[in-house]
């Protein structure tokens, strides 16, 4: 088996990463930097973003965590305007924290409500990884090297690439995709553990600057990616839904 093979199969979605062992920012640097240059981008126009949330962001981090809520209550909160429910679901979050922090602890028949109705949420834990990156689309395609260019001074980028929201369609979202799995697989050589996030929601009671690009549509946000170290004591993500089969999704022609 390759590096690379090794290095696919190791990358995995995970909940919790560790708290008591943080990348240095160096590393993360390094990795960010390495997959802007390996990224394939046509005619190198860049139709997408990169925000880095670290360290110091958590209380962003904490706020947009609520947005990732899985419970049958998902659609009134996405909904709802009324502030007391979303102090309420901040409520839920701490206890739901404790209990997948502090198992042991709940394990008296004493606890047995609360186990049952923590057990009813699901929040995605992942958006508090150390570094956090969020990828969006930029507002404006042409950046400010590419305008200082001669080319562009020329007025020869429009004959390359008629330059207008209509002709961006996905790019963006293939270009986001193809710079998070490469991103992700340079984390996992050196060592680290990536954990993509799509599941949240944009409410104006969620104060979280991550979630300000989702204010009037919550796919302004292609995805996250949680950089760090998985905590492996904790709760692991599990898909209860099969993988399709090869010959389902490949078809030779």
């Amino acid at each position: 088996m390759t590096d690379l093979e090794k290095a696919l199969q190791k990358r995995s979605n995970i909940t919790f990463f560790r708290e008591d062992k943080v990348p240095e920012r160096l590393l993360i640097e390094e990795i960010i930097e390495k997959a802007h240059t390996l990224t394939p981008h046509k005619n190198n126009f860049y139709h997408y973003e990169v925000e880095v949330y670290g360290p110091d962001q958590d209380e962003d981090k904490k706020y947009a965590t609520l947005s990732t809520v899985c419970s049958n209550a998902k659609d009134e909160f996405r909904k709802s305007n009324n502030s007391e429910d979303f102090k309420h679901l901040e409520e839920v979050y701490e206890k739901w924290l404790d209990y997948h922090k502090n198992k042991m602890k709940y394990q008296d028949d004493k606890f047995w409500k609360m186990r049952i109705d923590l057990n009813k949420f699901h929040f995605n834990q992942q958006m508090r990884a150390p570094y956090l990156l969020v990828y969006s689309q930029r507002p404006e395609l042409l950046t400010e090297t590419q305008k200082n260019s001669q080319y562009y001074k020329k007025g020869k980028l429009k004959s390359v690439f008629n330059v207008n929201d209509n002709t961006r369609g996905n790019m963006w979202l293939i270009q986001a995709g193809m710079h998070g799995i490469i991103t992700s697989m340079l984390a996992v050589d050196k060592g680290l553990d990536a954990s993509f996030c799509k599941c949240f929601f944009y409410n104006t009671h969620i104060h979280s600057n991550i979630m300000r690009k989702a204010r009037t549509n919550a796919d302004n946000i292609a995805f996250t990616l949680g950089l760090g170290y998985n905590d492996t004591n904790k709760m692991k993500y599990r898909s209860f839904v099969p993988k399709a089969s090869f010959e389902e999704i490949i078809k030779w022609v």
